[in-house]
């Protein structure tokens, strides 16, 4: 049997270190702190979300209270809990949301804050009647406040015209309440026939080139509309104004304190993978997002850089240029 002896013996007193039986002895402990030590090197990879072994990751998750969604991937994992404290800091911000959809994602989002999408849209904007008074190109409506319904019939005087649009001259119908007009008067001016109104609160309406016609028991849908339209250079104004139309759209949220757009611009290559992903996209949004607040999710796709955006009639689309419709 050849001689074992511990390393374990040079550190002892020089008349132990020639005794065999001590050296022999001293092994199974040499082995026990070898182990310890072997561990004790390496230790430092326990606590790091990059070198850790994969079944420690729950456990270091748990360090910094997070709760890992499993059908993450093993990448995704590993950097979420090495930035989860910096995303903690951040939380409820454009910052930290858009960090955090970056690390699932691999995209980077476009959040407009303060943005909600509208409705149908033809040409940039549309309602199906008008309000009285119009508010005016330079103003919008900000708030609306109450909306109150009616019911019934009147007189119209109904003027076909053309106004600038967004590149031409673009044929609209202006109804005016026959009961609200005192004169009306039409001809011709520089070979350009007009319409000429005089309302009976005072004030008139010229178009021009127009045409006019009358319109009796026009069915119709009334609002009263309380709300706050922005003036521009005289700041924000609370009006009362009538609406005519078949529908009434509101472009904003009532009592919403806060809404944003959150915007993943996706290539086309990865739409389907994203597809499936929405709901952890949702999820994540959901928990990073104040509280009380409202968002609408868009996943937009992208060809080579470029973003594709829906028709709009009057704005991105031709129709009549090789096109087939049926």
């Amino acid at each position: 049997m050849s001689d074992v002896r511990s390393r374990y013996l040079d550190y002892l007193p020089s008349i132990f270190q020639d005794d065999p039986l001590l050296g022999r002895f001293l092994v199974p402990f040499q082995e026990v702190m070898d182990a310890f030590g072997e561990l004790l090197s390496g230790i430092d990879h326990l606590w790091s979300p990059a070198m850790t072994d994969p079944e420690f990751l729950p456990w270091l998750a748990s360090w910094v209270a997070l709760v890992m969604d499993e059908e993450w991937d093993e990448s995704k994992r590993r950097q979420l809990i090495g930035e989860a404290v910096k995303l903690y800091r951040w939380r409820g911000t454009v910052k930290g949301l858009k960090r955090y959809l970056e690390i699932y994602t691999g995209l980077v989002p476009e959040i407009r804050e303060w943005h909600w999408p509208g409705g149908m849209q033809i040409g940039v904007r549309s309602m199906l009647g008008g309000l009285r008074p119009d508010p005016g190109t330079s103003e919008r409506i900000v708030r609306i406040l109450d909306v109150e319904h009616h019911e019934g019939k009147s007189d119209y005087y109904v003027v076909d015209t053309l106004e600038d649009g967004l590149e031409h001259l673009r044929r609209v119908l202006r109804y005016h309440r026959a009961d609200r007009i005192k004169r009306v008067e039409t001809g011709i001016d520089e070979g350009e026939r007009f319409v000429r109104m005089e309302a009976v609160e005072g004030g008139e309406y010229f178009y021009s080139p127009a045409t006019v016609s009358r319109r009796d028991s026009l069915s119709e849908n009334l609002y009263t509309v309380r709300a706050e339209v922005d003036t521009g250079g005289a700041g924000i104004e609370a009006r009362e104004l009538e609406y005519t139309g078949d529908s009434l759209l509101v472009d904003e949220e009532k009592d919403l304190p806060y809404c944003f757009i959150v915007d993943v611009k996706v290539p086309v290559s990865g739409m389907e993978r994203m597809a499936i992903a929405i709901d952890r996209v949702r999820a994540i949004v959901d928990l990073e997002k104040p509280a009380h607040t409202r968002y609408y999710l868009k996943v937009t796709p992208v060809v080579s850089g470029y973003v594709l955006q829906p028709m709009q009639m009057g704005v991105r689309s031709t129709i009549g240029v090789d096109t087939i419709l049926g």
